[in-house]
C-alpha cells in the first residue's frame, strides 16, 4: 500500500478526519473530513478538439464510430493516455495518421504515445471503433413490436458511445441516421445534409470550450419552436409533433429566466444558443449539457398538468448551469457544490421573481427539512465528493442565502460576476469562490467557508425564555455534539420580540459560545406576545424552543413571514383542536398561500364541528389548486361533501386532484363508487396515465375484471416508465398476476431505469411466497433467459 493511501486508511479508520499542521504540547490541529477526490486531478495531456463521426443502427443498438481528437502533451516523457471506452470495439488507432499500439483492460483504452510526441506540441489522436452501450445511450422503443412506443435514442453524458477522458474541448459532432428523424447535439447546428441512402448527416459545432463530460446526444421525432432573447440569442424548444399545445405550459417563463440570469450573473449567456428538449424514460429532472438541455418528458406538460410537477424549477436550475457549470466547471469532485448549489439557489430566486416571496419560504422549508433529514445519516460537509444531493442542492442553497446576507446583496452580485468572469471557460475550485469573495470586498471569508462548507453538521440549539414584568431573558445553548471536527459554530441572529400592542423590538446577538444569555427590558406595562429567533429562519439550524399554546397561537396568526407562522403552526400539532380551533378557522381566512392553509386543513379534519364543515366547503373551492389538493386528501366523512362538491372535485382542473378525490370518495362513500367512476370514465390524466390507472383500479376491485386486459398492457414496455409504475402498483393492490403481466414486470425488474426497476423488484417479491405466482414469475425469467436476482431465491 502506497504511504498515501495508508494514510487516507488510517484516517478513514479515525472518523474521516484531515488535520493540518503539526500537533504537540499546547498545540491545536485545524481538522477537516477526509476526502480521496480531494486532490487536483493529475492530466497528462490537453485535449483540445474533438471531431467525432457518428453512425447508429437502432435495431441492433449500435453505435459506428470515429473520434479524433487534437491533444497537446503538457508534461515530458508521457508514455501513454487512457480512455473511459467500455466494451469498445477498436478498428484502430492512429496518432498523427500512423498506427499506434494500444491495450483495453477493463473499461479502459490505453494507448502508447510514439517516443517523438513532445511537450506543447499538438498531436492528433484518431479512434475508430464499434460499440454496443449497455447504458448511457438508451434506445427507447425500437423493441417494442406494437408500434405503440415513441422512438428515441438519447444520451446527456459521452460515456459509453465516445471515447472519453476528462477536460475541455471544442467539438465538431457528425450524426448520420434515418432521415425521418431529428438529431439534437451541443452547440451551433452547422449544417443538415441529406444522403441518397435515405440518412441525413447533422453537423453540429461548439466553437468555445465546454467540459466534455456536459456533451448530449438525442434523436427522435420533434419539431422545434425557435424565438430570440431581446439581446439576440437565438433559442431552439424541442417539443413531440402531438404536443404542440404543450410548448407554452412546458417552456413557460423561458424569455424571463434568460434574461433574470444575464441581469443577475452580470454577464450575457456564454454560447451562441441555447436549445432543450425533452427525452422519454429520463431518469432524474434535467441535464444541464451545454447549450442543449435534456429533461424528462413527464414535465412536457399541458396546462392541466402545471400542478403536478412543471418544468419551471428544473429548467431555471439547469439554464443557470450554463453559467456555473459549463462556461466555469467544478476542477474537482469534492467542489460540485459550486454547479449544483449555485443551480438550486438561482433557480430558487427566480422563482421568487416569479411567485412571490411565499413560494420562495416554502421552497427554504423544504429545503431544511431534506438537509436536517441527511444530518441524521451522517455528517459530511457540504464540499465532500460523498455528501449526496441532499447537501450539494438544499444545503448548497441554504448557504448560499446566509452569505447573501453577511456580504450584502450588492457584493454577492458582484462577488459572481468577477468569479465568472475570471475562470471563463475554466474549471475552478472551492477556494476560487473564497478568493473572489476577498478580491471584490476586501473581506475575508475563510471562517464562513470552513464552517458551511468545509466542516459538517448544523448547529442545535435550546432556547428558552423567561418574562418577569416588563424583562425578558433568552437563554440560547448550542447543544450539538463537537469535537475537533465541528466546534461550535459562530453566527449572527437577530431576535425580534413582537408585543401584545403590535410593536417589535429587535435585538442582534452573537452566537458563538456553548450557552448565551439575552437580556431586554422595556418601558411601560405592554407585554409579549411571542418571541422569534432569527426571524425568517435565516440561519440553518435545529431549534428546540418550548413555548405555550397561546405563544404559538399568537406567531402563527401574528408573524410577518410564512415561514415564521408555518414553524408555529407545526408546533401546535400536538394541541387539542378546541383550544387552536378558532385562531385556526381565522388564520385560513387571511393566509394567501397553500403551504399554511394545508397544515390547518390538516390538524382541523378530525373536527365534526359545523365550522371546520364549513372550513372545508370554503377549501374546496378554493382557487389554488394545493389548497383544494390538501382538502380532499383530508377528507372525512363527517365533512359530508354535497353532489355538487363531489362533482367538481371529480373534474378538477389538476389531474392530480381528480386522482386524490377518486382515491378519497370511493374509500368514504363504497355505495356511491360507480357514480364517481361514471363521472371520470374518460379522464387520462399525466404523467404516467395517473387517473385511468386509479380507475382501473377502483373498477376492478369493485368486479369490472373486463379492464384487467387494459391495466396489464400499462405494464408492459410499450408504455413509458411513470405509467408502468402506476400499472403495477395497481395490479399489486389487486393481488393480480397472469402470464401476460409477469413477463412484463419480469422485464421491468431488468430494465436499465432505476426508477422502474425497484418497483418492479418489489411487486416481484411480493408476490413470491404466492405458489402460482410464483410459478408464472419463474416462467418468466426462463422465457427471457434471465437469472433470479440472489434476493430472490431461498
Amino acid at each position: 500500500m502506497k504511504p498515501e493511501k495508508y494514510t487516507r486508511h488510517i484516517l478513514g479508520v479515525l472518523g474521516m478526519l484531515l488535520c493540518l499542521g503539526s500537533v504537540g504540547q499546547n498545540e491545536a490541529a485545524v481538522c477537516f473530513h477526509d476526502d480521496e477526490y480531494r486532490y487536483q486531478p493529475v492530466k497528462l495531456i490537453d485535449i483540445e478538439h474533438l471531431t467525432a463521426k457518428l453512425s447508429i443502427d437502432p435495431y441492433e443498438k449500435m453505435v459506428s464510430g470515429n473520434a479524433s481528437f487534437l491533444f497537446r502533451q503538457t508534461r515530458s516523457y508521457v508514455d501513454s493516455v487512457v480512455f473511459f471506452a467500455p466494451d469498445f470495439s477498436i478498428n484502430y488507432v492512429r496518432i498523427d495518421r500512423k498506427d499506434a499500439a494500444y491495450r483495453q483492460n477493463g473499461d479502459s483504452l490505453i494507448i502508447s504515445l510514439p517516443a517523438n510526441t513532445r511537450k506543447g506540441a499538438t498531436h492528433e489522436l484518431s479512434v475508430d471503433y464499434v460499440v454496443r452501450p449497455t447504458f448511457d445511450l438508451f434506445f427507447i422503443g425500437w423493441d417494442d413490436t406494437t408500434g405503440r412506443r415513441t422512438k428515441q435514442i438519447w444520451a446527456h453524458r459521452p460515456y459509453r458511445w465516445l471515447p472519453f477522458a476528462d477536460d475541455r474541448l471544442t467539438v465538431d459532432m457528425f450524426v448520420t441516421f434515418d432521415e425521418k428523424y431529428m438529431v439534437f447535439s451541443n452547440g451551433v447546428r452547422e449544417k443538415v445534409v441529406r444522403n441518397n441512402d435515405k440518412t441525413t448527416t447533422w453537423h453540429y459545432k461548439m466553437y468555445r470550450n465546454h467540459p466534455f463530460f456536459s456533451t448530449a446526444l438525442v434523436i427522435g421525432d420533434y419539431r422545434v419552436h425557435e424565438f430570440m432573447t431581446k439581446k439576440g440569442l437565438p433559442c431552439e424548444l424541442w417539443y413531440y409533433p402531438d404536443r404542440a399545445g404543450n410548448v407554452g405550459p412546458t417552456y413557460r417563463h423561458m424569455a424571463e429566466m434568460i434574461a433574470y440570469c444575464e441581469n443577475e450573473f452580470g454577464l450575457p449567456y456564454p454560447y451562441e444558443v441555447y436549445r432543450q428538449a425533452p427525452v422519454a424514460d429520463y431518469l432524474y429532472g434535467g441535464m444541464e449539457t451545454t447549450t442543449s438541455t435534456v429533461f424528462g418528458d413527464f414535465m412536457h406538460i399541458d396546462e392541466r398538468a402545471f400542478w403536478e410537477r412543471n418544468y419551471v424549477n428544473v429548467n431555471i436550475h439547469e439554464l443557470v448551469h450554463q453559467w456555473f457549470g459549463n462556461y466555469v466547471s467544478h476542477l474537482r469532485p469534492m467542489d460540485v457544490w459550486l454547479t449544483e448549489s449555485l443551480a438550486t439557489y438561482y433557480a430558487k430566486l427566480f422563482e421568487r421573481e416569479v411567485y412571490g416571496e411565499n413560494h420562495y419560504q416554502w421552497e427554504r422549508i423544504r429545503e431544511k427539512q431534506r438537509v436536517l433529514a441527511a444530518g441524521k445519516k451522517d455528517r459530511l460537509p457540504l464540499a465532500h465528493s460523498g455528501s449526496g444531493v441532499d447537501r450539494w442542492y438544499p444545503k448548497g442553497s441554504l448557504v448560499l442565502d446566509m452569505l447573501r446576507d453577511e456580504l450584502g446583496d450588492k457584493d454577492f452580485r458582484r462577488v459572481m460576476t468577477h468569479y465568472l468572469k475570471k475562470h471563463a471557460y475554466q474549471e475552478a475550485w472551492t477556494p476560487d469562490l473564497m478568493r473572489a469573495v476577498q478580491e471584490v470586498t476586501g473581506r475575508s471569508a475563510d471562517h464562513f467557508f470552513e464552517q458551511w462548507v468545509l466542516r459538517g453538521g448544523e448547529p442545535e440549539l435550546e432556547i428558552s425564555q423567561e418574562i418577569s414584568g416588563n424583562k425578558l431573558q433568552l437563554r440560547i445553548r448550542q447543544i450539538q455534539e463537537t469535537d475537533e471536527l465541528r466546534p461550535l459554530f459562530r453566527f449572527p441572529a437577530v431576535i425580534e420580540i413582537h408585543y401584545d400592542d403590535g410593536s417589535i423590538s429587535s435585538l442582534n446577538a452573537f452566537i458563538s459560545q456553548a450557552e448565551l444569555t439575552v437580556d431586554h427590558q422595556w418601558e411601560g406595562s405592554k407585554k409579549v406576545a411571542f418571541v422569534l429567533f432569527d426571524p425568517g429562519e435565516r440561519i440553518l439550524k435545529i431549534m428546540n424552543f418550548p413555548r405555550s399554546a397561546e405563544t404559538l397561537l399568537a406567531q402563527a396568526s401574528g408573524a410577518g413571514n410564512l415561514i415564521d407562522r408555518y414553524e408555529a403552526l407545526t408546533a401546535l400539532r400536538t394541541t387539542d383542536i378546541s383550544a387552536k380551533k378558532e385562531v385556526f378557522i381565522d388564520q385560513f381566512r387571511r393566509e394567501k398561500f397553500h403551504l399554511n392553509k394545508a397544515e390547518i386543513l390538516s390538524q382541523l379534519s378530525g373536527d365534526s364541528g359545523s365550522q371546520c364543515r364549513e372550513l372545508f366547503t370554503v377549501a374546496l373551492a378554493d382557487a389554488d389548486p394545493l389548497v383544494r389538493r390538501a382538502a380532499i386528501n383530508n377528507l372525512k366523512t363527517h365533512h359530508k361533501p354535497s353532489n355538487e362538491q363531489e362533482i367538481r372535485m371529480l373534474s378538477d382542473t389538476s389531474y392530480s386532484n381528480i386522482v386524490s378525490a377518486l382515491k378519497k370518495l370511493t374509500e368514504l362513500f363504497p355505495e356511491k363508487t360507480s357514480d364517481y367512476l361514471q363521472l371520470t370514465a374518460h379522464e387520462r390524466g399525466f404523467p404516467g396515465l395517473n387517473i385511468r390507472i386509479e380507475w382501473l383500479r377502483i373498477a376492478i376491485n369493485a368486479g369490472q375484471h373486463e379492464y384487467i386486459p387494459e391495466l396489464v398492457d400499462y405494464s408492459g414496455r410499450s408504455f413509458d416508465f411513470l405509467t408502468r409504475i402506476n400499472a403495477m402498483n395497481a395490479l399489486l393492490f389487486l393481488r393480480y398476476l397472469d402470464e401476460v403481466s409477469a413477463s412484463h414486470i419480469v422485464e421491468a425488474a431488468n430494465h436499465w431505469n432505476f426508477r422502474l426497476r425497484p418497483v418492479a423488484e418489489s411487486v416481484i417479491k411480493n408476490y413470491f411466497n404466492d405458489s402460482l405466482k410464483n410459478k408464472m414469475i419463474l416462467k418468466a425469467y426462463a422465457d427471457k433467459g434471465i437469472d433470479l436476482p440472489a434476493g430472490l431465491v431461498e
